[in-house]
This record gives structure tokens, C-alpha cells and sequence, in this order.
């Protein structure tokens, strides 16, 4: 199958009659912004990606240059890598450090020069050689030129537009190209109040560093809250406190995460995207910042995207559902229960351990390259404990609470299909093999279901593995941890392969907000 066809055309619409004329203007000026971290990221991919890119655009073959659209790269991303161009491997390291750098390398520097250690493992620098030695180099020093673009950008969205909260972070966020320094600007992000909009823009998720996940790659969001739907999770930040108390972990756990951390929600439209956002799987939705300092000061966001999520339960769970789950499961599936369990996700990732037994290093940095599946995993396995615990205090049904577990398990295949080189892939191996090593779900004549009175218990027992790996920070824990769970059978794989052949593994999107000549049409 050619790369690109495992994708769903999707277009996303947007509806300019809901959206404030002067946010209209401010929403322009933030998508060409947007532009400018496409050349950065791709470069963040590999040294190569750029020629490779244009070598692909003068060949004129639109499957090759479609497929380019879709991965931001010459590699197969939902197929371990693999070029579907030329023979080069992707550098485990990405663009990230010198192509040939190893970790042995890398880790006998920092033992001969222990004073580069901040500088090296920061998520905002790349890695180079020089003369006899390697250097650390800001993202501010090494894409100066885009990021200089981009900043013109969002300074000229903050002169246009009358919510304070906003101006102050594009300014902020802006200074923050420049710097290296997103600590100011992540806050002023947090505390967006007074405006629909909602704008992500910046390094943040270190999936595509596989050498050791320390490197942050460039991406934004641009989207359009949904107040509704927003008005209604509005709640659930008083609950976290409550949410953090009741996880089946010791106290001392607990006790990491400071109490009261702000963390609202947004639930928005996504309007545009770039860098990392825009390439490979999509994102259904977020919660950021990741720098733990900035955390630990001013809490963190939540943002679903609404209408990404139901392109994605369309076009894939549903169908994915019809194969893999026994027909009693099947219809059990419902958008709302994907739709809660991604809210609860969301929320799970601010809770548990928050920092190493007896470290003040973050938890990031213990685990690299095992942190980011084990995250996801604690987060997926998170939500359905505390689905479970509103089902006992009646704010959710018995019917709702089957839903999400039968939701829950078609996702499993929905997310299995990305590959094990991603990290929502491999959580969700962990889970699935789990949950069928407890009972809790079970295979009958090729079809899962589940096993309702053994979900909850196995549920609780996943989370606190997961945690406990976190809070111990054994890297070498967490990988024996992994290798037992994190894994694939050949039937499964081959079921994943032949069974869903004709089953989209993901949505392309194309954003209607992103035409050229999209805002100044709607102002006639």
C-alpha cells in the first residue's frame, strides 16, 4: 500500500460566522506565523529532510510528493521508519545531534565535561560538532532566521487584537523565539482569559528525538474554542485535587504533585497547524507545558479538538470496531465515550508522581527514551480508573462506563496500527496485552471483548505499576516493564495489517482556514 493511502482525506471546515471579525484578522497573521515553523521542524526531522523534499518535488510524482505531505519526510511513520524514498535510515537522533552520534558518544562527553549537562539534555538545543568536540546550540541560534519570521508574525496578530490576555503572550511568546527562554510565555499561555482563540506555538513533544527524548520539536495549533463545550468540562479543574487523592498509589506518591496547580479546559475547532502537529498521526487533543519548573509555578492546560476527534472516531474507530470487537462490543462504541476517555486522558496527565524518589532531576530525564510510552499508558489506564470512580458516585451510567471500556478496546487497534516507534502505540500495546493478561479483556474466535467485572481491578493495578515505574525513575525498570508488555504478536500484527487493509489508519486533514484568500473573502 502506498504511503498516503492509509490516510483520510479529511477537509475541516470552518464556520467564519461564528468567529469575530476582529479575530479574523488576528487568525491570519498566526497562520502565516504558523508557516515559518514547517522549514523548522522539517530540518528538526533530519539534516537531509530539505533536500530530500525538493529532490521529491522536481521528480513531479505526486504519490511520492503526497506521501512527503503527509510524514514531513522520506520514512514511513507508521511503518518503523522505513524510507519510501531513497535507502537513507533515519537517524535515531534525528536532526537533533551530529547523524552519526551514538549514546555512548554522547554520554562519555557529558562524562568528560559534566558542565555541559544542562545545556546537552536541554529540550531546546541541538547538538553539533565542533573541532574535536560537540557544542550546544540554542534553538534561537540555530533556526534564527524562521523563528525571526515567525516572531514579525505574532507581534503583528498582538497589535491587532484588543484581548490583553492574548497580546501579552504572542509578545511574550515572541521574545521567547528569540531567548530560548518559554518560561514567561508558557505561563501567559496558561492564562489565556479572555480570548476564543487559542494558539500553540512552540517546541514542546519529544517523540521525534528517539536517541534519548530530551529534544523538543517545533509545532502549533490554531484553533476556535467551542464555549459550550467547554462551559461544560468547566469542572473538572476543581477536580483534580480530588482526582490526585483517590489514585491507588502510596501517599508519598501523591504527595509530589502540588496541590491546587491550576489546569483549565478548552475544547476548541482546530483551524491550522504546523510542524509537528501537521505531520504523521494526528493529535486529538493536548495538555502543555512539559517543562516540569513551569508546572510546578503555574499548573498547565488542557485542549480537546472537537472536531478532529470526530473525523477520527468516524473514519477509523468505527470501522476498526466492525473487525476487531465481538458484536456485543460493538455496540457498546459511541463518540461520547471516545470523547470522555481523551477528556479524562487529558487530565490524567497532570496527575500522579510528579518527581523522582530522592532526585531533583525530572522524571523526563531518569526514564528518556521509555518515559514517553510509559506516560501515555499511565495517562489512557488513568482515565478509566477515574471514569470508574465518577460511574460509583453516579455521574456516569453502567452503560456509559461498558462504553467507554468497549471504546477503550477498539482504540487499542485504532492506535496499534501507528507502529511500535510511536509512543501512543506502544502505550497501548502495554495495555492491551495487560488487560488480556488479567482477563479483563478476552479473545474468542478473533474477537475482544470485555470482561466488565474484571476491567476495574486490572485497571488499578496498571496504574499503579505505571506510576510506581515513574516515581523510581529506573530506566532500566521501565525497560524490562516494556519488553514484557510493549510488544506484538505476529497474528496480531498480521490481523493489523490484512484485516484493516482497507481501513484508514489516520486522517489527513486540509484546513479550509489555511487558503490564502479564506478570511478576506468573508470581510466583503
Amino acid at each position: 500500500m502506498n504511503v498516503s493511502d492509509k490516510f483520510a482525506r479529511v477537509v475541516m471546515t470552518a464556520d467564519l460566522s461564528k468567529i469575530r471579525r476582529e479575530d479574523r484578522a488576528v487568525l491570519k497573521r498566526l497562520i502565516l506565523a504558523a508557516k515559518s515553523l514547517n522549514t523548522v521542524y522539517l530540518r528538526q526531522v533530519s539534516h537531509l529532510n530539505l533536500q530530500f523534499k525538493q529532490e521529491i518535488e522536481d521528480s513531479q510524482n505526486k504519490k511520492l510528493i503526497e506521501n512527503f505531505e503527509i510524514m514531513g519526510c522520506p520514512w514511513d511513520r507508521l511503518n518503523d521508519e522505513k524510507p519510501y524514498y531513497g535507502t537513507y535510515e533515519k537517524p535515531l537522533g534525528a536532526g537533533f545531534y551530529p547523524f552519526d552520534m551514538t549514546k555512548e558518544t554522547f554520554e562519555n562527553w557529558l562524562s568528560a565535561h559534566p558542565e555541559d549537562e544542562a545545556a546537552f539534555t536541554s529540550s531546546n538545543t541541538i547538538i553539533r560538532k565542533e573541532g574535536d568536540g560537540f557544542v550546544a546550540w540554542p534553538y534561537s541560534k540555530a533556526y534564527k532566521f524562521e523563528l525571526n519570521q515567525a516572531a514579525t508574525y505574532l507581534r503583528e496578530a498582538a497589535s491587532l487584537t484588543s484581548s490583553v490576555s492574548l497580546r501579552r503572550f504572542l509578545n511574550l511568546r515572541a521574545d521567547s523565539l528569540m531567548s530560548n527562554d518559554y518560561q514567561a510565555s508558557d505561563a501567559a499561555w496558561i492564562g489565556l482569559n479572555d480570548t476564543r482563540i487559542e494558539v500553540v506555538f512552540g517546541p514542546y513533544e519529544t517523540y521525534e528525538d528517539r536517541l534519548f527524548g530530551y529534544k523538543a520539536a517545533f509545532e502549533c495549533f490554531i484553533g476556535y474554542q467551542n464555549e459550550e463545550e467547554t462551559a461544560r468540562l468547566a469542572h473538572l479543574t476543581d477536580l483534580c485535587d480530588t482526582f490526585q487523592s483517590i489514585l491507588p498509589i502510596d501517599e508519598e506518591l501523591k504527595a509530589t504533585r502540588r496541590g491546587n496547580d491550576p489546569s483549565p479546559f478548552r475544547v476548541i475547532d482546530l483551524l491550522a497547524t504546523a510542524g509537528e502537529a501537521r505531520y504523521g498521526v494526528q493529535t486529538l487533543a493536548f495538555v502543555l507545558p512539559n517543562d516540569p519548573d513551569v508546572i510546578k509555578l503555574h499548573g498547565t492546560k488542557k485542549v480537546m479538538m472537537k472536531n478532529v476527534q470526530e473525523a477520527k472516531f468516524n473514519e477509523i474507530l468505527l470501522p476498526i470496531a466492525r473487525h476487531f470487537l465481538a458484536p456485543d462490543a460493538i455496540s457498546d462504541v459511541s463518540f461520547d465515550a471516545f470523547f470522555r476517555h481523551t477528556i479524562m486522558h487529558e487530565t490524567s496527565h497532570s496527575l500522579g508522581p510528579k518527581a523522582v524518589r530522592n532526585s531533583d532531576r525530572a522524571i523526563q530525564i531518569h526514564l528518556a527514551d521509555t518515559y514517553a510510552p510509559l506516560e501515555e499508558c499511565k495517562a489512557d489506564s488513568t482515565a478509566n480508573y477515574l471514569i470508574h470512580w465518577l460511574f460509583e458516585r453516579g455521574d456516569v451510567t453502567e452503560k456509559q462506563l461498558r462504553s467507554t471500556y468497549a471504546t477503550m478496546v477498539a482504540g487499542f487497534f485504532r492506535s496499534l496500527r501507528f507502529g511500535l516507534t510511536q509512543a501512543h502505540a506502544r502505550a497501548n500495546a502495554i495495555q492491551l496485552n495487560f488487560l488480556l493478561e488479567k482477563g479483563a479483556v478476552i479473545l474468542e474466535k478473533g474477537r475482544y471483548n470485555v470482561c466488565f467485572d474484571k476491567m476495574h481491578a486490572a485497571i488499578t493495578e496498571l496504574v499503579r505499576r505505571v506510576m510506581e515505574l515513574e516515581y523510581e525513575g529506573d530506566r532500566e525498570a521501565a525497560m524490562t516493564f516494556m519488553a514484557q508488555y510493549a510488544v506484538l504478536s505476529p497474528e496480531l500484527s498480521k490481523r493489523l495489517e490484512v484485516d484493516l487493509a482497507h481501513v484508514p489508519v489516520d486522517i489527513a486533514p486540509r484546513y479550509d482556514a489555511e487558503k490564502p484568500d479564506f478570511f478576506e473573502e468573508k470581510l466583503v
